[in-house]
């Protein structure tokens, strides 16, 4: 009041000020600079209304955001540097990253600073993929390397990723290929008659749902293998062997009796169940099979028919939908969008029950009730 007394120039207000008062004011005005001490005032505490009372907090935000402290980097540069740094943390980083990340390089050249990028032109590459899987997959991976590229100062600290603004596609259901009991049975015993050295292969497969990949490795490592070491017949389960530690992959599967049996069919139990790419082929000898008239014995194959067969068939026999998705290594949700195919318990039973046949005659065993319990 007394400083805006004698702003207005009314000099006998200065009667009223006391030595502390005139110090105040002066340092006031040395603080506020060539701003007047009442608007500085008014200022501060409308901002300070504004912030709740953290002012200081929000405008430290506020300028991490419009004087940002990182690095430019080209896009090739940090594809190549975010991927060794994948490598270097034991993932595979040129396997599951490389192919995907590329094809940012050839829409928008291995110069182009990586924080120039905006939402709409990563909208606009985005919009090449027409399938909703393929493109999330894409923008999946982008958003890691954005992701890492913001932790490594290569992008500001606070500010919104421009990947993460941009749209998710809707995706369309997956068609979900699996085959029947019967179809299975001749399977195996097509394999086991010509390629007996893939027969385990396949059983896992498709009595026990375990990946592919964990079968017979993965195209970086294939030495990486499913092992009989951790195929328990005396105890009747699985211990999945190239699995990730400490995730749902990281499990044991129950060996039903008829697994057991074909299992024991298998030559030279040691070592690795199979040859490197087992499953690859075994998919390339059905699909070459012919009857004696040239007709195909398998004219259908679907893609990873073996374990979305197992998936599907288990939750028809056991009911139990979260037991069958700590089995196969999956989550529940993720078994319905892209695994299971509803079934009846009957086609559920009938999976299970595949037998091995005769030697002698020659016909697949006829289903073994008996056996029900413990197969579920």
């Amino acid at each position: 009041m007394k400083a805006e007394q004698l702003a207005a120039g009314k000099m006998d207000a200065a009667a009223y000020l006391t030595a502390d008062d005139s110090v105040t004011l002066k340092e006031a005005r040395r603080i506020c600079g060539k701003v007047p001490v009442i608007s500085a005032l008014q200022e501060w505490a409308k901002a300070r209304r504004l912030c709740e009372g953290s002012l200081l907090q929000a405008a430290e935000a506020w300028a991490a955001n419009q004087r940002p402290r990182f690095a430019s980097i080209p896009l090739a540069k940090a594809i190549d540097q975010f991927i060794a740094a994948k490598q270097r943390a034991g993932n595979e980083g040129e396997r599951t990253y490389r192919s995907k990340l590329s094809s940012l390089v050839s829409r928008f050249g291995a110069e182009v600073p990586l924080d120039t990028l905006t939402p709409r032109q990563l909208d606009d590459y985005l919009a090449q993929f027409a399938d909703g899987v393929t493109r999330n997959d894409f923008r999946k991976r982008a958003v890691t390397l954005w992701r890492w590229a913001r932790d490594n100062r290569y992008l500001p600290e606070l500010a919104p990723l421009a990947i993460e603004r941009t749209l998710r596609a809707k995706e369309k259901p997956t068609e979900i290929g699996i085959i029947d009991a019967a179809t299975y049975a001749k399977m195996l015993e097509h394999v086991r008659a010509r390629r007996p050295e893939h027969l385990a292969a396949l059983i896992l497969a498709g009595f026990c749902g375990i990946r592919s990949d964990e079968i017979h490795g993965k195209r970086a490592d294939r030495r990486l293998r499913q092992t009989w070491e951790d195929v328990h017949l005396d105890k009747r389960f699985v211990r999945v062997t190239v699995a990730k530690t400490n995730t749902p992959a990281w499990r044991n599967v129950p060996l039903c009796p008829a697994a057991m049996e074909w299992l024991m069919l298998c030559p030279a139990r040691k070592g690795p169940v199979c040859e490197a790419g087992a499953m690859e082929k075994i998919r390339l000898i059905l699909k070459a099979a012919v009857d004696d008239q040239g007709c195909a014995l398998f004219p259908s194959v679907p893609e990873n028919c073996f374990r979305h067969s197992f998936i599907s068939h288990r939750i028809a026999l056991t009911g139990n939908k979260p037991a069958t998705a700590t089995e196969s290594g999956n989550s529940v949700n993720e078994i319905d969008r892209r695994y299971r195919v509803p079934l009846s318990p009957e086609d559920g039973q009938a999976w299970f029950h595949v037998r091995p046949v005769s030697p002698t005659s020659r016909q697949v065993v006829s289903l073994q009730k008996d056996d029900g319990k413990a197969c579920a």
